[in-house]
C-alpha cells in the first residue's frame, strides 16, 4: 500500500520548527485524518495498557506530545482527573483545550532541552516516537517527570521501529540513561495504513 503524503512527511528527521509547521497547518483536520482515514488505534492501545499497570485513578500522569488531546480524552473516560499535557504546537494545545479534560497544558520540545519536575506517576507518549535519528535517546528524557516508582508508556511507529532499528537504538540509550525496559509489546497503530507499532513500558533502573 503506498504511504500516504500526510504521513511521509513525518518518517524523517525534522527540525523543531518543520514539525512545529507541519502541525500548525494539520491540527484542524488532525483528528478526523489520523482516527477515521489512518485508523489509528495506538491511543486506544496505550491506554488501555496505562489501565492495567496504574490502575489508581487518582494517579498523576503527564501525556507528553498531547497532540489535540485524544489520549487525555481517554484518560478522562477511564476515570482518570490528574492529566497534565505538554506539546510542540500552540494549534494543538487550543484543540487539547477544548476537550476540557486536562487539568494542565504547556508547550515543550521533547527533541530539544526540556525540564521537567518528578511528580508523576505514569508518563504516555503516544504518536511521537518515529523515524528521528534522536528519538531513542530522546525517550529517556520522560524519566525526569517521574516519580521513583513511576513509569514510562510510549508508543513507537512500526515502520520507524523497523527502519531506525530501534531495538538495538533502545538497548543503547537504556544503559546510558539507566532505565530499564520491561516489556515491549506489538499493537495496532495505523491500521488502515497496514502499519503496525510497538508499545514500550519502561521505568527507572534504580
Amino acid at each position: 500500500m503506498p504511504l500516504d503524503p500526510r504521513l511521509s512527511r513525518n518518517y524523517r528527521d525534522h527540525t523543531s520548527e518543520t514539525q512545529r509547521e507541519t502541525y500548525r497547518q494539520w491540527a484542524d483536520t488532525y483528528d478526523q485524518e489520523l482516527l477515521e482515514e489512518f485508523g489509528y488505534r495506538a491511543p486506544h492501545a496505550a491506554v488501555e495498557h496505562l489501565l492495567h499497570i496504574v490502575p489508581d485513578r487518582d494517579s498523576q500522569i503527564l501525556d507528553m506530545g498531547c497532540g489535540t488531546g485524544i489520549v487525555g480524552e481517554l484518560l478522562h473516560v477511564a476515570g482518570y482527573r490528574e492529566i497534565d499535557g505538554l506539546d510542540l504546537s500552540p494549534e494543538m494545545l487550543a484543540k487539547a483545550k477544548e476537550r476540557k479534560v486536562y487539568r494542565k497544558l504547556g508547550e515543550a520540545d521533547l527533541f530539544a532541552e526540556l525540564s521537567l519536575n518528578p511528580e508523576y506517576d505514569a508518563v504516555i507518549c503516544v504518536g511521537v516516537f518515529s523515524h528521528g535519528q534522536s528519538h531513542p535517546f530522546d525517550l529517556a528524557k520522560l524519566f525526569s517527570a517521574l516519580k521513583p516508582e513511576g513509569r514510562v508508556i510510549a508508543t513507537v511507529n512500526g515502520k520507524g521501529w523497523l527502519e531506525l532499528g530501534w531495538e538495538k537504538r533502545l538497548a543503547e540509550s537504556a544503559q546510558q540513561h539507566s532505565f530499564l525496559v520491561e516489556t515491549i509489546d506489538d499493537i495496532p497503530y495505523l491500521t488502515l495504513q497496514g502499519i503496525p507499532g510497538k508499545l514500550l513500558t519502561a521505568r527507572h533502573a534504580t
